[in-house]
């Protein structure tokens, strides 16, 4: 009798919570949950876990963590940020580098996210929640490093060296590839441009690394895409060139050629003097 007189005491208290037998709860009627990449992300390892509140209160994140089958290491944000009722707030994460698609993920990101908030002044709870990959482009970031894990190593020159002069030059970047100790052929290239650069003429990367036949060292050579002041001025990511892949493990798929800030400087240096900014027109200060 007495057991059962507990029982029932404690059964409102448990539909109150709106919770689960772990301690989860439902998320709140009118928020949802989905990621992504925004395009002056696409230089860096961030993506965006993004809170959706077309409820009728504020809901406050304190924190959030996102895991998936291809991800090694969890991402996580610390909080708070608060998601005002009829707002989107986005909550940036870093990613851990992807791992290629096996039969239990598939092509997607089969994510989770673990999410700990309150709904106005309410108490704090927890929901776990698969939260949407919007346009996509969380998908395609594990896919670039999916490619770019299928070459054992790649190291681009720390210095450029210019050829030529005014409109005839060239920047020329070396950069050698190292094949993995294991697994098979790696088809390199081509490069493609950007809106600020893109390969010369004659000149782009075709070459199958193969396991254990070392390095292998190149050169490629770039020229602006257009001699466009504002294209400089305004660039984000013009100067990460997609450079394409074709293996068992990942496809027909590309990732990103990386420059450090010292290298970009040498980019950007050319492009100037290659399209004669710095005479009549600054792209620094450009209308």
């Amino acid at each position: 009798m007495r057991r059962a007189l507990v029982l029932l005491l404690l059964l409102p208290l448990t539909a109150c919570g709106g919770s689960d037998g772990a301690g989860l709860s439902d998320v709140p009627k009118g928020v949802t949950f989905r990621v992504e990449q925004a395009r002056q992300d696409l230089q860096n390892r961030h993506f965006q876990l993004q809170v959706v509140n077309k409820g009728a209160k504020p809901v406050t994140v304190s924190a959030a963590r996102l895991t998936s089958t291809r991800l090694g290491k969890a991402s996580t944000y610390e909080g708070p940020a608060t998601i005002p009722a009829g707002a989107t707030v986005n909550l940036t994460m870093s990613m851990a580098p992807a791992g290629c698609p096996t039969k239990k993920s598939g092509s997607g990101i089969d994510a989770a996210a673990r999410v700990t908030y309150r709904v106005g002044e309410g108490q704090e709870r927890t929901s776990v929640v698969k939260p949407k990959d919007h346009y996509g482009s969380v998908a395609l970031f594990m896919k670039r490093d999916c490619a770019e894990s299928t070459i054992g190593d790649l190291r681009v020159d720390d210095a450029f060296t210019v050829e030529g002069r005014g409109r005839d030059s060239v920047l020329k970047i070396g950069m050698t590839f190292t094949a993995k100790d294991d697994g098979g052929p790696v088809r390199l290239g081509p490069v493609d441009g950007t809106t600020l650069l893109k390969p010369a003429p004659g000149s782009n990367i075709d070459h199958e690394l193969v396991a254990g036949s070392g390095a292998y060292r190149t050169t490629l050579e770039i020229i602006p895409n257009r001699c466009d002041i504002h294209v400089v001025a305004e660039d984000r990511t013009g100067a990460t060139m997609p450079l394409h892949v074709d293996s068992t493990r990942s496809g027909k798929a590309f990732f990103f050629l990386r420059f450090t800030e010292p290298q970009k400087k040498q980019i950007f240096d050319f492009v100037a003097r290659h399209c004669g900014f710095g005479v009549e027109e600054d792209p620094l200060n450009a209308p």
